[in-house]
């Protein structure tokens, strides 16, 4: 592994939707950064209010393999990911209507 130039993006500030293998729920992050744990790649950061309907985890660090990720999404701060969420939950209760 470190012979290999590994480029990950700047994630400073911004809050991420990723999604993971075998898992039908998105893990999102706030201010994520990458870290070596047991010569393995993670993506760190901290669970963003409203990540999930009980609020159990918010403001609690979350690792994830980055070997388990699928894709992700960029949000370009914490507004701009609630803005979403916002919409998302009107749409699911337009849907549901």
């Amino acid at each position: 592994m470190n012979d290999v130039n590994l480029n990950f993006p700047d994630l400073k500030g911004k809050c991420v939707s990723i999604t993971i293998m075998d898992d039908s729920v998105n893990h999102d992050l706030f201010d994520p950064h990458f870290e070596t744990q047991g010569n393995r790649i993670f993506i760190v950061g901290t669970i963003p209010e409203g990540a999930t309907e009980s609020n159990w985890v918010a403001g609690c660090k979350c690792s994830i393999a980055w070997s388990r990720v699928t894709d992700y999404v960029v949000f370009d701060s914490l507004e701009a990911y609630k803005k979403a969420l916002a919409i998302s939950e009107a749409h699911d209760e337009k849907s549901s209507e």
